[in-house]
């Protein structure tokens, strides 16, 4: 039995590169499907696996099944997938907004898992939160947790409304990171700073105040204060800031976040 993942883009391609390189599979472990001709192609000469654009060809016979669709398009491959499932076979969907209610009834089975990703699962360091249904067994959740360990770190919760609130906190964090570095470079760009210096700078920082923040496991008020020295200049940037009332902001974006995906779901 095989592992099938229907929707080969770039959350599937991350899937399948993560399952291969530190999941154990073998590419003849996997059968994707992708609607698009290009892509099948490209997956199929960069990993090595088997292709088809059929999504009930792909699952057939397989013990799991990765759903990487858009969630729009999950109501019209519901009824293809249904009855070419396999009664043994795990679920495992990374549609955001998709229910566990949708994908029981949709499917016809239990022992499905929701789970929500995020773009760093593109390079292994991915932040997966995921919640299961009642038929999902003691096994099940050990090969969920296999599988989304193979794109980053991976945390269940019982509460699937929480997985709302997730998805605005890490789902939709890296857009925050991404921002706070164009905002971050434009205005060392602004002082005279060249512009390709500016954002190797900003890159660098990010990523190594991350790299010391994960190794100490300090709190990031410690970090912080570590960095502010009274009256000196991270001092009086952190003044500016204050004016523009920061962490309002985040709070203002966090519940703009989950308030749409729960319109979603």
């Amino acid at each position: 039995m095989h592992t099938a993942v229907v929707g080969g883009g770039a959350m599937g391609a991350a899937i399948i590169r993560g399952l291969i390189a530190r999941g154990g599979l073998e590419p003849s472990d996997l059968m994707v499907a992708e609607v698009v001709a290009e892509r099948r192609a490209a997956l199929a000469q960069d990993y090595g696996i088997g292709v088809t654009g059929d999504a009930d060809a792909a699952v057939s016979g397989a013990s799991l099944i990765i759903l990487a669709v858009k969630p729009q398009n999950f109501q019209e491959v519901a009824p293809t997938l249904l009855p070419a499932l396999d009664d043994s076979a795990l679920v495992i969907s990374i549609m955001a907004g998709v229910t566990l209610e949708t994908l029981r009834n949709g499917l016809g089975t239990d022992r499905v898992v929701r789970v929500m990703p995020n773009i760093a699962a593109q390079v292994g360091r991915g932040a997966s939160v995921w919640t299961a249904d009642r038929g999902v067994t003691s096994a099940d959740r050990n090969r969920t947790r296999a599988v989304l360990g193979a794109l980053g770190m991976e945390v269940e919760i019982e509460d699937e409304s929480l997985i709302d609130v997730a998805t605005a906190v890490h789902g939709s964090g890296p857009a925050y990171v991404y921002l706070l570095a164009e905002a971050w470079i434009d205005a060392a760009a602004a002082q005279g700073l060249d512009r390709e210096m500016a954002t190797l700078l900003v890159r660098e920082t990010i990523a190594g105040s991350a790299a010391l923040w994960q190794a100490t496991r300090s709190q990031p008020a410690a970090l912080r204060e570590a960095v502010t020295s009274p009256g000196g200049t991270t001092a009086a940037a952190l003044a500016a800031l204050e004016e523009f009332d920061f962490p309002a902001a985040m709070r203002a974006a966090i519940d703009a976040a989950t308030r749409r995906a729960r319109k979603l779901a």
